[in-house]
């Protein structure tokens, strides 16, 4: 198992353990993925969107 680091629209986001590339992505998805209602309403409060919202650009590097 391998640790990677998850960033979203440029910025890091929190890591994720898992043996591959794609495998990574995956889990990014599951552990970081919010739907468009969630990150709205972060959004609307000003608040930051740590999270994966639907259509944004995201990648995993080792860490």
């Amino acid at each position: 198992m391998r640790d990677w680091n998850v960033y979203a629209e440029g910025e890091h986001i929190g890591t994720v353990s898992e043996d591959t590339e794609e495998l990574a992505r995956c889990a990014a998805l599951s552990k970081y993925g919010i739907s468009a209602e969630e990150f709205e309403a972060l959004e609307a409060a000003g608040l930051p969107v740590k999270g994966i919202p639907p259509d944004w650009d995201f990648h995993v590097t080792p860490a």
